[in-house]
């Protein structure tokens, strides 16, 4: 979040001459873990905030940064941590940013983009069950703009080079906190809207992760060993649509 912020106003104090852009919007969360015999399932809207910086420049290399903020609260179906056959329904709560800077090569209407960027997450199951997800990814695309006014494309591939989950053991009363580090599996991204000048435009996105299951850790409780723990392999998106203003 102070990275989110900090970026925010650095993008302000920047001189009219430079692109960058605000937006907002509602996106569909959802959630998934391949566990048994009852599977995990999330699903709900999320707010989301964004903020953008593109160096003007009609062709050639530049650079580019986005940014996001979101929260919400989501249903949850699945079953009870230490009781995995007694199903339950309750409410996740979420609350996360994402920051990627990027570099572009842009001809006749079109860039190709390669991007570094960083997703921290919390993921709050209860008053004393959450977890918090670090990832660190690569994303590869092709945007796609016809200037002023227009249809605007964008779609590529995403994959997480490094994963780090704390699952905050020791709030569930075990001695250790080992973390978990959910496997790495490639996925896609689309985005399809229209700019109707060249301040305002609307978006419709689709983005995700695709997690293998995690490496297993070993706590204990009062020294007694209570065996084994991972991570699910998990799939998660978000289908949503945001309006986008652009100095």
């Amino acid at each position: 979040m102070r990275t989110f912020i900090a970026a925010l106003l650095i993008l302000v104090s920047l001189p009219a001459c430079a692109q960058f852009t605000l937006g907002g919007g509602i996106e569909y969360f959802s959630w998934t873990e391949d566990t048994q015999p009852i599977k995990v399932k999330e699903s709900g809207p999320l707010a989301v905030f964004t903020i953008g910086y593109t160096q003007p420049r009609e062709q050639g290399f530049l650079f580019a940064y986005r940014g996001e903020v979101y929260f919400g609260d989501v249903n949850y179906d699945g079953a009870l941590l230490f009781s995995p056959n007694v199903p339950v329904s309750s409410q996740t709560q979420y609350v996360g940013t994402a920051n990627e800077a990027q570099v572009r090569y842009r001809t006749q209407g079109f860039d190709v983009l390669a991007a570094l960027g960083i997703d921290v997450w919390n993921r709050q199951l209860s008053s004393n069950q959450q977890e918090d997800y670090r990832v660190a990814f690569v994303r590869l695309g092709v945007e796609y703009a016809t200037g002023q006014h227009g249809w605007l494309f964008a779609a590529g591939a995403k994959y997480p080079v490094w994963t780090q989950e704390n699952a905050h053991f020791t709030d569930l009363g075990f001695d250790q906190n080992p973390t978990l580090t959910p496997g790495k599996e490639l996925s896609g991204y689309a985005s399809a809207g229209y700019r109707f000048d060249s301040h305002w435009s609307v978006l419709g996105f689709f983005d995700g992760y695709r997690f293998g299951q995690s490496n297993t850790v070993f706590v204990t409780a009062g020294g007694v060993p209570q065996g084994g723990f991972v991570q699910p392999a998990t799939n998660t998106y978000v289908l949503g649509i945001r309006a986008q203003y652009s100095f």
